[in-house]
């Protein structure tokens, strides 16, 4: 896989998991209080907060994703010499 397709699949998911966890807020926030309260100025407060909360679940999330990857491309690499290496004792 390209290093840039791999850029752009990495910025999709981090888009993605930032939209819902935005969405998912505001959408139990409008379900407690009404449609109509997404008039108000508390609304686009909560809001502003919602999408803050969501690029930091989106930001843990994508670096756990990046560790995962890194660690199994590290895993694989077929000139891995193991890390307790019996000669060197």
């Amino acid at each position: 896989m390209s290093i840039i397709r791999r850029i752009v699949f990495f910025l999709l998911q981090f888009v993605i998991v930032t939209v819902l966890i935005t969405g998912l807020c505001a959408g139990v926030t409008l379900h407690t209080f009404g449609w109509q309260y997404h008039l108000t100025a508390e609304f686009a407060e909560k809001l502003h907060t919602y999408f803050k909360f969501g690029l930091a679940v989106a930001v843990l999330y994508c670096l756990v994703l990046l560790c995962y990857r890194l660690t199994r491309k590290s895993l694989e690499e077929p000139d891995d010499t193991p890390w307790i290496n019996p000669d060197n004792i």
